[in-house]
């Protein structure tokens, strides 16, 4: 279920970024890779990305880059806690060439 909920959150997070960017094609694409060593899932969108200060906080208790304040800042920081105190994975966040990249990588 948590997991489930981090990726609800990614998901949402790559909607609103969506619905705020310009591009015409809109699209979130999904990769889901298992290795011997890895399991790896990966989440990216072309919303445009985020500003470099806005990535380094974007994990922060209460951070939020929501333009109209709909958001609490409490959604990528508790994604975080679940993935890396939680499940003993790791979740890294960063600028794609057309939006932002989110991967969720575990130890298999």
């Amino acid at each position: 279920n948590e997991l489930g909920q981090v990726i609800l959150n990614i998901l949402n997070n790559s909607k609103d970024a969506l619905i705020e960017s310009e591009e015409k094609y809109k699209w979130i694409k999904i990769i889901l890779k298992q290795t011997d060593s890895q399991i790896l899932i990966e989440i990216e969108d072309n919303g445009g990305g985020m500003k470099p200060m806005d990535l380094v906080r974007i994990c922060e208790p209460y951070f939020s880059t929501k333009s109209n304040k709909d958001g609490t800042g409490l959604g990528m920081y508790m994604s975080k806690v679940i993935i890396e105190e939680h499940m003993d994975g790791k979740l890294e966040i960063s600028n794609a060439k057309e939006g932002l990249n989110t991967k969720i990588i575990f130890n298999s």
